[in-house]
């Protein structure tokens, strides 16, 4: 991630950023070790496509190595599980020469997911790469992590950018059944319609439908990437009875070009019934002159 600033807001459920890189975690494959990076977008206990998984269950010996930005004297490390968790047995951190040093070792308390198990540092040292110890033995299934925090001695906190592993689901290749059901849905109409160069500035909606049903409870990404190309946005944004159109109230100005991205990078929140983020689609279309 470069360095930048990022102003962004939490509204109705939907996240307004401005934000010209993509996060890695959306292109990367399903269960693979870089959904493990960026901020936790496993929303619910279960297997998840958007965590990392390991390629066999209760094989045993396992690991999750993440890169951060930011070197830090490390304070905490959160990880964050959404299926069986409870298999961690050691957090270690990386000094700037490489070497390991141990910041806890034991054994995770067994708790219903999604958790987060937080350990303290036990050891001071200053680091920006973590890794995470597991024994996929211990509670039976695929261990999920879906990402993990590390919190500096002056309370900075960082979610990691990089990541690699022993394994991962993603490895299965082609093994994987091609079904509507496992696919993500996509874009297939929007008002106004993309390109569009003469629209009338009096418009109130922008309107996106989705080629599955979608979960509908406050469930949106819609992504700014320059707040002076981004619509006023109103309150109020909804889907329709279909449960595959979202509807977005806005105030737009004439002889405008907009810029909108639905889902984009690690803010995916536009996902069908089966929890399958959305491909990201980009809206760019302009107003007429009045």
């Amino acid at each position: 991630m470069q360095r930048i600033f990022f102003f962004h807001m939490l509204f109705l459920g939907c996240l307004f950023l401005v934000d010209p890189t993509a996060g890695v975690a959306a292109s990367a494959p399903g269960w693979s070790p870089l959904q493990a990076t960026g901020e936790p977008n496993a929303l619910k206990a279960g297997d998840q496509k958007t965590a990392w998984a390991t390629l066999a269950q209760d094989k045993g010996a396992e690991w999750l190595q993440l890169e951060y930005k930011t070197p830090v004297e490390v304070k905490a490390v959160r990880i964050y599980e959404n299926f069986n968790p409870g298999a961690v047995t050691k957090v270690t951190a990386s000094d700037k020469s490489g070497k390991e040093v141990v910041i806890w070792e034991g054994q995770e308390t067994i708790k219903p997911a999604p958790t987060v198990f937080e350990v303290s540092a036990n050891s001071k040292v200053v680091s920006k790469s973590l890794k995470i110890y597991l024994d996929t033995r211990r509670v039976k299934g695929w261990n999920e992590i879906d990402a993990v925090q590390l919190v500096g001695s002056d309370d900075s906190k960082q979610w990691a950018s990089q990541a690699s592993a022993s394994s991962s689901y993603a490895e299965r290749g082609g093994s994987q059944e091609i079904t509507l059901a496992a696919l993500p849905p996509s874009v297939v109409k929007t008002v106004p319609q993309a390109g569009s160069t003469d629209v009338d500035p009096g418009l109130k909606e922008i309107a996106v439908t989705f080629s599955k049903d979608m979960i509908t409870e406050r469930m949106w990404a819609v992504v700014q990437i320059s707040s002076e190309h981004f619509p006023k946005v109103g309150k109020g944004i909804h889907y329709l009875d279909d449960k595959r159109t979202c509807v977005i109230p806005v105030d737009l100005e004439p002889g405008k070009t907009y810029v909108l991205w639905f889902n984009r990078g690690r803010f995916n929140s536009f996902r069908d019934t089966e929890n399958n983020p959305a491909i990201p689609y980009l809206l760019v279309f302009k107003t007429r002159s009045e």
